[in-house]
């Protein structure tokens, strides 16, 4: 089946209407932290716990994947419990669901993957489960059965929001290899004086098995960063190095170290056509064995992201990336694949904002991936 230009039109239209039924007063949008501070027990008396949430609504429909060129509804449910037992530390707890099939267009092996894609076929699932405490004025250390590797870093080395981002190889900050995101469980310490912040963290994603933490059989992936964080700039550089659990040192695209620079700049005066903040962002990857044949090879990625605050009316943010769709290889007729999106985040009050996208995926030597996207999130 393959969707017609006025098919793909339908998820933007529906969408747009959307808030139009659920304007609730057009009150201002205010950080989505500040707007929960109500959720807080607001004593000094401990342990005390905030909690939130996330809802978010994705039609969309994609032109380019053979047999999978319909327009889908999903859904992402996030609920989080942040404890904190001494106003000093934090026990983050996440569940999640969600329904976005794996090997659909915009599931997490899809061809077009969303951020916000997550599959848990309607069941709640613990998603995150660490805790973060300080151990000196200076160091922090985070450590949990079940996390993220953002989670353990100690700066976002991009000011393209990925809340509001549509594709998730443009919410990699560009060193895709690097930040890649990877789940388990983990420890990391972070270091933070003045403008200077430096992490070492790592995960393990075989550490609730057998194949056990930081063994030749686990897949471990370890990541030290070191930042400048300025008022109105970030520079950042990373490496990551990842065994991928390979125990007969053959080529394997998880086993490899690369390397990521990043950097943002925040624009203080605010201007109606100049964005509010620029990122970019370049990657390397080396495999640790290469092998021609199956495309194991050095590569690189790169991202560059514009986002605008206030864009046409307050509250509204605007925001454009373009960056490579996969490591890019240095390989005769490659056509080095792009990828890029842009978005509209419409704020309708404090808790639900409207955001329709367009984006497209280029693959080498296949169909470019082009789509819309409408997601309708309420934060509470």
């Amino acid at each position: 089946m393959k969707l017609t230009p006025q098919k793909l039109f339908v998820p933007t239209l529906v969408g747009t209407m959307i808030p139009l039924a659920v304007h609730a007063g057009g009150m201002n949008h205010h950080d989505h932290h500040m707007h929960n501070d109500s959720h807080m027990n607001m004593t000094d008396s401990f342990p005390s716990t905030m909690f939130m949430g996330k809802s978010t609504f994705a039609l969309g429909g994609v032109d380019g994947v053979t047999g999978k060129e319909a327009v889908t509804f999903n859904y992402d449910l996030k609920l989080m419990g942040m404890t904190s037992f001494t106003g000093e530390d934090m026990l983050m707890t996440a569940i999640r669901a969600g329904n976005f099939n794996g090997m659909d267009p915009f599931g997490m092996m899809g061809a077009s993957r969303l951020d916000t894609a997550f599959n848990s076929s309607d069941n709640l699932e613990v998603h995150k489960l660490f805790y973060k405490f300080p151990v000196s004025d200076n160091f922090t250390v985070t450590l949990g059965p079940k996390l993220r590797q953002d989670d353990l870093l100690g700066v976002k080395p991009t000011s393209y929001p990925s809340d509001d981002g549509i594709l998730f190889v443009l919410n990699q900050a560009g060193a895709n290899d690097t930040y890649s995101k990877k789940m388990g469980a983990g420890v990391g310490i972070t270091y933070a004086k003045d403008k200077f912040i430096a992490s070492t963290v790592l995960v393990s994603e075989d550490a609730s098995s057998s194949k056990g933490i930081l063994t030749k059989e686990g897949s471990d992936i370890i990541t030290s960063q070191i930042s400048w964080v300025d008022d109105s700039y970030t520079l950042a550089f990373a490496y990551t190095n990842s065994d991928g659990g390979n125990t007969n040192n053959s080529a394997d695209a998880d086993d490899y170290s690369s390397y990521g620079i990043n950097g943002n700049y925040n624009f203080l005066n605010q201007s109606d056509v100049f964005p509010s903040s620029i990122s970019a962002g370049f990657g390397w990857k080396n495999p640790d064995k290469v092998d021609d044949n199956s495309n194991i090879e050095d590569g690189n990625t790169w991202t560059i992201a514009m986002h605008w605050e206030n864009a046409f009316k307050e509250g509204n943010n605007l925001g454009f990336a373009i960056g490579t769709a996969e490591t890019h290889r240095d390989d005769s007729g490659y056509d080095n694949p792009l990828a890029w999106e842009t978005f509209y985040q419409m704020q309708i009050n404090d808790s639900i904002s409207i955001t329709p996208s367009i984006f497209s995926v280029q693959k080498d030597g296949a169909d470019d991936v082009t789509g819309v996207l409408v997601k309708t999130s309420f934060k509470f």
